[in-house]
C-alpha cells in the first residue's frame, strides 16, 4: 500500500489511547482542552455546540447481526439472559458514516460468520506518528490531526465536523508486542482531489492504495479500553478467519472507534489486513 505504514515506535500508550475520543468528554472538560490547544474563542464555541449535538444522538433498536454487519458464529455468541439491556450492541456503522464520512469501501458478501470483509478504495489520508517517549503520545497525535482538519493547513479551511480516524500499529510476534504505530484520518471527499497542505511537519498527506480488511465489531463504553477484551476479539477474529482458510497479515493491526455517550452508542472495530504476500 503506497504511503501506508511508515511508522515509528509505540508501546506504552497503545491501550490507553484506544479510548481517547472527544465524545466521552463532558462539555466543560472539552472546552478547557480546546483552550489549552490554542483554538480561538469563536472556534471553541462552535466545537462545543457541535459536541453538544453529538452527545444528544440516540441509538436505533436494530438486530444485533445488523448492528455488527455480520452474523456471529454460534460458539462466540455471549449469552446474558434477562440481564441484557442492548447497551453492548455496537452502533450501526452506516449512522457513523453519515456523520463523519467514512472512506469509500465495498462490503464483500459472504456466508461466513464472525467477521466482515471490506475492500477500501484508493484514497488520500493524513497520518501522524506517535511519540511513545511522552505519556501523551496518542493524545498529541490526535490533536495534530484534529488541528489539521480544523484550519491548521495552508488554506486555513475547516474540512469537516467529524472525520474517520484510525489507529494502526505493526507488531512483532504478539498483538501487544508493538514495533511501530501511527494515527490516520481519511480526508473528506470534498478534499480528496486537492488536499490542503498541513502546517505541522509531523502530519503527512498520503495516497493509500486499495486494501482489504477483516474486522469484528463490538459496543459498550466499558469495553473500549479493556485490553483483555480487545485481545480476545483479535484472537476470535483470527480463529474465524482460519475457519475460512484465510491467513491475514499478522504484522499489522488497526482499530476504529466511535465512542458516544449513551446506550448502544459506541462502536469499536478490531481489524486485520489481507495478506499481500
Amino acid at each position: 500500500m503506497a504511503g501506508m505504514f511508515k511508522l515509528v515506535a509505540v508501546y506504552a500508550l497503545l491501550v490507553i489511547a484506544f479510548a481517547f475520543d472527544l465524545g466521552e468528554l463532558d462539555e466543560g472538560t472539552y472546552e478547557s482542552l480546546l483552550r489549552e490547544q490554542g483554538f480561538s474563542e469563536e472556534d471553541i464555541q462552535q466545537f462545543v455546540e457541535e459536541h453538544r449535538e453529538h452527545q444528544s444522538a440516540v441509538s436505533k433498536d436494530i438486530p444485533w447481526h445488523v448492528a455488527r454487519g455480520y452474523r456471529e458464529c454460534p460458539e462466540y455468541i455471549r449469552r446474558c439472559g434477562e440481564s441484557c439491556t442492548g447497551c453492548l450492541r455496537p452502533r450501526l456503522r452506516a449512522d457513523i458514516c453519515e456523520e463523519c464520512g467514512c472512506p469509500e469501501s465495498t462490503k464483500v458478501e459472504s456466508s461466513a460468520c464472525g467477521f466482515n470483509t471490506r475492500v477500501f478504495a484508493r484514497a488520500k489520508w493524513a497520518s501522524t506518528p506517535v511519540d511513545t517517549s511522552s505519556n501523551n503520545g496518542y493524545t498529541d497525535a490526535f490533536w495534530r490531526l484534529f488541528k489539521y482538519i480544523n484550519k491548521a493547513n495552508d488554506r486555513g479551511v475547516r474540512m469537516g465536523k467529524r472525520v474517520y480516524m484510525v489507529k494502526i500499529w505493526s507488531a512483532r510476534n504478539h498483538i501487544f508486542s508493538v514495533k511501530s504505530g501511527m494515527m490516520a484520518v481519511y480526508l473528506p471527499s470534498a478534499f480528496q482531489a486537492s488536499p490542503p497542505a498541513p502546517t505541522d511537519d509531523q502530519v503527512t498527506v498520503e495516497e493509500w492504495d486499495e486494501f482489504t480488511t477483516y474486522s469484528r465489531a463490538y459496543g459498550g463504553a466499558e469495553r473500549s479500553d479493556d485490553r483483555k477484551f480487545l485481545q480476545t476479539e483479535f484472537n476470535i477474529l483470527k480463529a474465524v478467519l482460519a475457519k475460512e482458510d484465510i491467513t491475514p497479515d499478522s504484522s499489522k493491526y488497526m482499530i476504529f472507534q466511535d465512542l458516544v455517550p449513551g446506550c448502544a452508542m459506541q462502536r469499536t472495530e478490531v481489524t486485520m489486513f489481507a495478506n499481500d504476500k
